[in-house]
């Protein structure tokens, strides 16, 4: 009797290819957006990094050159209390 025919006409199947094609260049555009911003906040991640391990090390030079101070300072007989009188104004000899 009737046969049904399923298949789209020609008209909606090239507007859907063009949709598809629409589509794929909109999640294309959004994606390479999304990867530049990625691969800025990357960057910007590692030069902080960087910048964290560098103060680190300095922050260790420090501390390392302090306590050779205090030593050095010990050594001679003048406690942490004392250096800045001692800078200012001189040792008192006993």
């Amino acid at each position: 009797m009737f046969h049904r025919n399923n298949s789209l006409p020609l008209s909606l199947s090239l507007q859907a290819e063009r949709q598809a094609r629409l589509d794929s260049l909109v999640i294309k555009a959004r994606m390479g957006g999304t990867m530049s911003r990625l691969a800025e906040w990357l960057s910007a991640l590692g030069a902080w990094g960087s910048r964290l391990a560098r103060d680190l090390a300095d922050e260790r030079l420090l501390r390392r050159a302090i306590r050779e101070l205090h030593r050095t300072l010990a050594d001679i007989g003048i406690t942490r209390r004392e250096i800045e009188s001692v800078v200012r104004h001189g040792r008192l000899h006993a």
